[in-house]
């Protein structure tokens, strides 16, 4: 009687491919996130000013 082998999925290669793809998300949103503060900086919006409500002078 023979028995079917099968192949255990190669865990290493998955982990490895779910890993990168991490790093190059990670990346990416770093990436975002300094183009939106350049934009920001190259802007030069005027600054915010907080008033003081009359109950808290």
């Amino acid at each position: 009687m023979q028995r079917e082998v099968c192949a255990a999925p190669d865990y290493k290669a998955m982990y490895f491919e779910l890993f990168r793809a991490s790093v190059q998300a990670a990346q990416l949103l770093q990436d975002a996130q300094k183009r939106a503060e350049q934009h920001l900086l190259e802007a030069d919006p005027p600054p915010i000013r907080l008033e003081q409500k009359e109950d808290e002078k």
